[in-house]
């Protein structure tokens, strides 16, 4: 199977990935829409909000703080899941080395090594209080993930500046 172009590995990722954040953004739309019209159960200081079509619930501490946190990190997670959907849409084309592509990697490291970062200390520190750095691991996955997609967007912007004057000399 090819990893580039119509019909390759690429293809498969981004369909999973647009899938993926399109199912959390329909159950971030769920979630919120319920708070607003309380469709949800409170029982000893906790919620329980049944989703429907695969009879499951969400629990967790009714306070506003908690679901705070859980809007936050759904909407970092649809904005990754769409970005790398984009890069694998990119990867599509039969030339993989174009703007569009550089364009959503340069977002995609923006997001993992800024916004990443500070909703991170802003979750930690004045929405949750936390004094402790536990679940440091995951910052430093920001900032690795990041980093990898900074090295990513030069090496495109390489091949694609390489690619740009190759199709002029020709």
């Amino acid at each position: 199977m090819k990893i580039f172009g119509p019909k390759s590995l690429s293809t498969f990722f981004y369909y999973i990935f647009r899938s993926i954040s399109i199912v959390l953004l329909a159950f971030l739309t769920y979630m919120e829409f319920a708070f607003i019209t309380d469709k949800f159960t409170v029982e000893d200081g906790r919620f329980d909000m049944k989703i429907p079509l695969i009879g499951s619930s969400i629990e967790g501490d009714y306070q506003f703080s908690d679901i705070l946190t859980i809007t936050l990190i759904l909407i970092f997670g649809i904005l990754l899941l769409y970005l790398l959907s984009n890069i694998f849409k990119a990867l599509k084309k039969t030339v993989i080395f174009n703007k569009g592509i550089i364009k959503n990697l340069k977002l995609l490291t923006i997001l993992n090594l800024i916004i990443g970062p500070l909703l991170y200390f802003l979750i930690h520190y004045p929405i949750m209080h936390k004094t402790e750095f536990r679940n440091i691991h995951n910052l430093i996955l920001l900032i690795i993930f990041g980093m990898i997609s900074l090295f990513l967007t030069y090496v495109f912007q390489k091949g694609y500046t390489v690619q740009s004057e190759n199709d002029l000399t020709i």
